[in-house]
C-alpha cells in the first residue's frame, strides 16, 4: 500500500514538473526570438545610418544609398517577423496553461 501511494504521489509531481516544464521552455523561446528581434533592429538602424551618412564598405555601382537602405529596410521586415513570433509563443504559453486548466490537468 505504501508503494502504491509512492508511486501515485511520485506520478502526480512528474506530471506538474512536466507542465509547468513546458510553459516555461514556450516563454524561453519567447524570449530568445524577442533578443533576435531586438539585434535585427539595432542592425537595421545601423545599415540605414551607415547608408544615409556614407559609412562602412561601399562597392561602387552595387551599394549604392538605395540599396543599402533596402537592405536596413529587408532587416527591419525580419525584425518585425521575429516579434510576432516571440508575440505568438507566449500566446501559445498562456493558451497551453488555459487549456489544462480548463481540463482539469493541474
Amino acid at each position: 500500500m505504501k508503494k502504491i501511494i509512492l508511486g501515485a504521489s511520485l506520478l502526480a509531481m512528474l506530471t506538474i514538473t512536466q507542465t509547468s516544464f513546458g510553459q516555461a521552455a514556450q516563454v524561453g523561446k519567447a524570449e530568445k526570438k524577442e533578443e533576435k528581434a531586438e539585434k535585427k533592429v539595432a542592425k537595421a538602424k545601423e545599415l540605414r545610418s551607415n547608408a544615409a551618412t556614407g559609412k562602412g564598405l561601399e562597392i561602387a555601382g552595387i551599394s549604392d544609398a538605395k540599396t543599402r537602405e533596402a537592405k536596413a529596410d529587408r532587416k527591419m521586415k525580419h525584425a518585425r517577423k521575429k516579434a510576432i513570433k516571440s508575440d505568438a509563443k507566449e500566446l501559445k504559453a498562456v493558451a497551453k496553461e488555459k487549456t489544462k486548466k480548463a481540463a482539469g490537468v493541474d
